[in-house]
């Protein structure tokens, strides 16, 4: 399988900082290791980006209207850059569908204190570290409320690291990661004609993932 070193050496290579044949010191390995997981950290703003929609769930609380979510929040999970869909499912395995609404829906919200049976409004703060999940109504009963959510990109702590991922993704690594290197700069030999092939490539690259 292809590690961090792998995609970090082809784009090395691709901007001719590196002949065919060599490998990169130990020092540009690991500056090439931060710039590869600073462009993923980028790309975790980029909802297109995120090759998974992960389904989650939590317990919704009788009486409880927010949840802080993230590692150490009261939903213990990783904290998802957005909430795309939610339902949620009472004791009769039967499921009924929310309303996910933007910040300023919630916020036309009058009084957020009414309580009701079915909660039917889902609202994201996602901040940071921790988001938080707002229900409305208030539950008077307790469901298990459902969610798919979109995540940060994976990083990776060391450069020998497998990295398992589907089609296409290799190519905009080793692309993108050129450009990256080179704005921060590290020397780029390439003339004209090829630094513009190398950027035409990494954006079609990233076009054909979104």
């Amino acid at each position: 399988m292809t590690t961090a070193n792998d995609i970090i050496t082809r784009a090395m290579k691709s901007l001719g900082t590196l002949g065919r044949t060599e490998v990169p010191s130990a020092q540009e390995a690991s500056d090439g290791l931060t710039a590869f997981n600073a462009l993923l950290d980028s790309w975790s703003n980029e909802k297109l980006m995120s090759y998974v929609t992960l389904e989650r769930s939590f317990p919704l609380v009788v009486g409880t209207q927010s949840y802080t979510i993230g590692s150490g929040g009261v939903i213990n999970t990783q904290r998802p850059t957005d909430i795309t869909q939610a339902f949620i499912r009472d004791a009769n395995n039967l499921d009924y569908g929310m309303r996910i609404v933007p910040r300023d829906v919630w916020n036309g919200i009058g009084n957020k204190n009414i309580t009701s049976q079915i909660p039917q409004v889902l609202f994201y703060d996602s901040a940071y570290p921790l988001g938080t999940v707002y229900i409305f109504p208030i539950p008077l009963l307790n469901y298990t409320c459902y969610y798919d959510s979109t995540t940060q990109q994976v990083q990776f702590s060391d450069l020998t690291t497998a990295m398992s991922m589907p089609p296409g993704y290799e190519r905009c690594f080793v692309m993108c990661l050129a450009l990256e290197l080179m704005a921060a700069g590290y020397p780029c030999l390439l003339n004209q004609t090829q630094l513009a092939a190398l950027t035409n490539a990494a954006s079609e690259a990233k076009a054909a993932i979104k």
